[in-house]
């Protein structure tokens, strides 16, 4: 059932400082009590006053009276303490044992009536990390676990998780976001999808899929459809973030004038992520492709992962000179020079899943010890926490840290950030979307001044960014028009290529839902743009619009496989149009 941490201020701290008060209190009574009755029966006859009788008596105290009590006082002081101070501590105690016997049901009184809080259903170390992130951030939270005393693992989360009523009963219906956070990518997808069945918008469900290319096909699959449904779902891969976290917070720079060299250690999906992302960021950098970086993959399967990357994404080829080592690093120093590739690297990123292995490798490597301060990244999970023992920015450590060069990266750390998971796919092929306009429409000449939406995403108002969304997420409508779909660039396959009359049939499209959207925001023709006034020249019927305004439309259709593509996928036909 779930758990609530609703973001109040800790209070199990003050909770057992006011039961150890509680405690010191009743022990005060009772020795009061004792010894108040012992001077109180010590003169009378008609009450025994041995040891037990006092203690018998003493006991009473506690249940709001005492039979040598009845015929009133006056008492001595310790007694009259006695007499009032047991019943207060009788009194906490049933409060206090209401409480708990009532707690599961307030809990899910609580959770049911939770109005923009987050659930996260998982139990491993992902939840778990992602559960404190959002907790330092003052979220409210609701978690979804396994029942130990009936299920177990992740099994037990998804049939807890996928039951409406647990979902009801975590406050579904007034979150602000739901992530699924299993170690199993499949019971994270039967969450994510009940969680998106049961809620409304404005929730946002996120759901966790550790393989890579299945990640691309949910997220293919969801895009793809005609009308998405009222939550916002997305598809989300630890090692896919924690590589774009990583080259935004430490991106590729020149070197004495020329491209970094870059060795990358084990294709794992880090690695691949890795690759993939840092060529995206240079490509920024070096948009005419003058300047290749030169990247070493090393690993048993090298050569196959890369011509495997290359398919999938089009640009490496435009941006890397990728150089795959089949095998470890036992003669790498010898090899790589041969190939053209002086040691040592400029950076250098030792991405094994198996920890131990990755942490020995980054320890015993001595020639790619020489890039520079924070030069050799090495991923880690569980073993994150060493960060402290070798410095990495946490003061003095106690382990050498090659003078700096070494940083031990927490891939599910950097992860669990709910700013990052939240840039969905929608969000990053809006991006693009915006990057291929700009470009096209500087080429043409055009300039800020004259054209507002021509500036970096982050400067956009929000506005057109919700427009450059609204068009990407009509991206699957558009294709099914067409009798397309998208579908993952991961193994063999044709690739529609979008003839001129598809290409027509789309700007068509693509313009009456623009026009649509612009009408219903107020937007109205006139001959000259005027943004204050709410006014456009494209606000007319697809037969009334001016050749150059058509072309616009024509040019974002030709771009669509482009923006595609370089998300990793590609316009497949499914059936006729």
């Amino acid at each position: 059932m779930p758990e609530s941490n609703l973001g109040e201020p800790p209070r199990a701290p003050t909770r057992s400082v006011l039961r150890l008060a509680f405690a010191v209190a009743g022990v005060v009574a009772f020795v009061c009590g004792y010894v108040g009755l012992h001077q109180h029966l010590s003169s009378s006859g008609e009450y025994g006053h041995t040891p037990f009788d006092l203690f018998y008596y003493d006991l009473q105290l506690f249940v709001l009276g005492a039979p040598p009590l009845d015929e009133g006082g006056p008492f001595p002081p310790l007694l009259d303490i006695a007499r009032f101070a047991a019943p207060a501590v009788t009194a906490y105690a049933v409060v206090e044992a209401c409480r708990l016997l009532f707690a599961t049901e307030l809990r899910r009184l609580r959770d049911r009536n939770a109005r923009g809080h987050v659930i996260v259903c998982g139990d491993g170390l992902v939840a778990d990390t992602l559960t404190r992130r959002l907790r330092a951030a003052g979220r409210r939270v609701v978690t979804v676990r396994s029942d130990m005393g009936t299920a177990s693992g992740a099994g037990g989360v998804a049939r807890a998780a996928r039951d409406p009523s647990v979902l009801h009963g975590a406050g579904i219906s007034r979150a602000r976001a739901v992530y699924a956070c299993t170690d199993d990518s499949a019971t994270n997808a039967a969450i994510g999808l009940a969680a998106a069945r049961h809620g409304r918008s404005p929730l946002a469900v996120y759901a966790q899929v550790s393989d890579p290319e299945l990640c691309l096909a949910l997220q293919a699959r969801h895009l793809g459809l005609a009308r998405q449904p009222g939550a916002r779902l997305d598809f989300f891969n630890v090692d896919d973030l924690a590589a774009r976290k990583l080259l935004t917070e430490e991106p590729l720079i020149a070197v004495a004038g020329r491209p970094p060299r870059v060795v990358i250690l084990g294709a794992t999906a880090f690695g691949r992520a890795v690759l993939v992302e840092l060529a995206r960021r240079w490509r920024v950098r070096d948009p005419h492709g003058t300047h290749m970086i030169p990247l070493a993959l090393v690993d048993e399967s090298a050569t196959e992962v890369a011509a495997q990357l290359t398919h999938r994404y089009p640009f490496l080829a435009r941006v890397c000179r990728i150089i795959p080592l089949d095998g470890g690093l036992t003669d790498l120093p010898q090899r790589l020079p041969r190939i053209g590739f002086p040691l040592p690297p400029d950076r250098v990123f030792i991405c094994y899943d198996d920890e131990e292995q990755a942490l020995k490798t980054a320890l015993t490597a001595e020639q790619l010890w020489h890039g520079g301060p924070g030069s050799m990244v090495v991923r880690l999970d569980r073993l994150a926490n060493l960060r402290e023992a070798f410095g990495n920015g946490h003061g003095i450590g106690v382990l050498d840290d090659l003078s700096g060069a070494l940083r031990l990266y927490g891939v599910v750390h950097a992860a669990c950030d709910p700013a990052l998971i939240g840039d969905d796919l929608v969000e990053r092929l809006a991006r693009v979307i915006h990057e291929c306009y700009v470009v096209s429409r500087r080429r043409h000449g055009e300039q800020p001044g004259t054209n507002p939406s021509l500036v970096p995403w982050e400067e956009l108002s929000e506005p057109l960014r919700r427009a450059n969304r609204e068009q990407a997420k009509d991206i699957g409508r558009k294709l099914r028009e067409l009798g397309c779909a998208l579908s993952p660039r991961v193994g063999p396959g044709d690739e529609h290529a979008l003839e001129e009359p598809e290409i027509e049939r789309l700007a068509v499209l693509e313009h009456q839902r623009w026009l649509a959207e612009q009408q219903a925001n107020g937007w109205q023709y006139a001959p000259d743009r005027d943004d204050a006034r709410r006014l456009h020249p494209a606000l007319s019927p697809w037969e009334d619009l001016r050749e150059d305004l058509r072309e616009r439309n024509h040019e974002a259709v030709r771009e669509l496989p482009v923006i595609l593509a370089d998300a990793g996928f590609r316009i497949v036909r499914v059936g006729n149009a």
